[in-house]
């Protein structure tokens, strides 16, 4: 094996530092482009509504969201968790109204035949009676008792709570042992 001549090496050696030298120049001086060091892209906080429910127990009441048709709406569920013989219910609904405005009530298929009411307070709280009439069989099991509908109104955190809370079964008796379960929202602007 041969070896190549020493001015050759020296000959590649320079044209490689000439070719170095001039792409720092050309790059004013190292840092690979000019300008200052680039800020990363804040990552954008969505909008809209986020709900968080408080523990759905057996032998339960307890909201829920629904598919909202947009991010300034927010569907809340009352549900029942495994009942057993729910003839009605009856409680107020405290939300923060400083956060989210109630627009509306859809009565669900839980309680086929039940009337609903509703009205509102003062100081965000609803007040919710959905009974069924006469006689009729309680019904058992889970499902959808009512929807509300709400709309934001400005950004915060807030907390939904049950209060003056009742159920009672097919012969107008208090169920016993029923848990009811709110939760939280956080409206973002």
């Amino acid at each position: 094996m041969s070896r190549p001549p020493r001015t050759w090496l020296a000959g590649s050696f320079l044209v490689a530092s000439a070719l170095a030298l001039t792409l720092i120049t050309a790059c004013g001086g190292g840092g690979g482009g000019g300008g200052g060091p680039t800020e990363p892209t804040p990552t954008p906080t969505p909008r809209g509504i986020v709900f968080t429910p408080g523990s759905a127990v057996a032998n339960g009441i307890s909201l829920a969201a629904a598919t909202a048709p947009d991010n300034s709406t927010l569907l809340l569920e009352v549900r029942a968790n495994a009942v057993t013989d729910l003839y009605g219910v009856a409680f107020n609904l405290r939300y923060p109204n400083t956060t989210l405005r109630y627009v509306r009530v859809t009565q669900g298929t839980f309680l086929t035949g039940a009337s609903l009411q509703i009205a509102e307070g003062t100081g965000g709280a609803l007040i919710v009676g959905l009974s069924k009439l006469g006689t009729a069989a309680g019904t058992s099991g889970s499902g959808v008792l009512l929807t509300l509908e709400f709309q934001s109104v400005a950004a915060g955190d807030g907390t939904f709570s049950f209060t003056n809370n009742t159920a009672i079964n097919s012969t107008a008796q208090t169920l016993s042992g029923l848990s009811w379960s709110a939760g939280t929202a956080r409206v973002t602007l």
